[in-house]
């Protein structure tokens, strides 16, 4: 799947976006995140993500923390 980091949470929204790889700005909502972990997200933090297109732009349906044992 696509990586990427997180760029801004806004957890008052219930959302935040992801800086993809190739630059682009990904919205993500907090039921996205697996395993409930958005309170756990901190920008600049390393995430995979799956893509749709939704109703203002690109989306991510679904956002894996990348622990920190990853190695890209």
């Amino acid at each position: 799947p696509p990586h990427g980091r997180i760029a801004a949470l806004h957890p008052e929204r219930d959302h935040g976006f992801i800086t993809a790889a190739d630059g682009r700005e990904i919205y993500f909502h907090r039921n996205s995140v697996a395993g409930g972990q958005f309170d756990q997200l901190e920008p600049g933090q390393e995430v995979r993500f799956s893509e749709a297109v939704g109703d203002k732009g690109p989306q991510a349906t679904r956002v894996q923390p990348v622990g920190k044992h990853h190695i890209a």
